[in-house]
């Protein structure tokens, strides 16, 4: 494959061929989830089986890692078919979120949540978990999530439904915590 970048040239600086200066970037991983609702605009979330910390359970939009090459809608159709059985169509980029490095996580870490659309009664009742990923699955309005959800799940729900509402794409940033958290 042809580069349309130069060949470097040592004697013009510190230029680095494109894997030397890849490799001194930092690292990060990127996941692609899609936001889907009822027919009345609740959030459905999944409840995690895999992630149980000490305090409380992990609620989660279907969606996972993406896949290296992987485009991130073609990721977030193919982890929610994975862990619903649904195969959606993959909307509008509502959010980029950005979360750092910390203990659970060393890596930054990027996620993409497209609109998944609001789903009938029917397709609601046709979700089939896959018992290794997820529990469970609740529709509910965004501020009753409060209960289940730690701060920054909490914090990035209201964002990305506001963000679903308004027409807009929401930028979120969380810094470190003190918990816990599996997003």
């Amino acid at each position: 494959m042809e580069s349309f970048l130069p060949e470097p040239d040592p004697q013009a600086g510190s230029w680095l061929p494109p894997e030397e200066f890849i490799a001194t970037l930092p690292r990060a991983t990127a996941y692609a989830s899609l936001y889907i609702t009822d027919e009345h605009g609740q959030p459905v979330l999944l409840n995690s089986s895999v992630y149980k910390p000490d305090k409380g359970q992990i609620w989660q939009f279907p969606g996972g890692q993406m896949d290296p090459g992987e485009p991130p809608s073609g990721a977030a159709i193919r982890e929610t078919r994975q862990e619903t059985g649904l195969t959606l169509k993959c909307g509008r980029l509502l959010a980029v979120h950005f979360l750092p490095p910390e203990p659970t996580w060393p890596a930054n870490k990027f996620g993409l949540i497209f609109d998944g659309g609001a789903l009938s009664p029917e397709q609601l009742a046709s979700i089939h978990l896959d018992p290794a990923e997820h529990s469970d699955w609740a529709a509910r309005p965004v501020e009753d999530w409060t209960d289940v959800l730690n701060p920054r799940s909490m914090d990035r729900l209201r964002q990305v439904a506001a963000a679903a509402a308004s027409g807009l794409t929401a930028y979120i940033e969380h810094g470190g915590s003190d918990f816990v958290d599996y997003i």
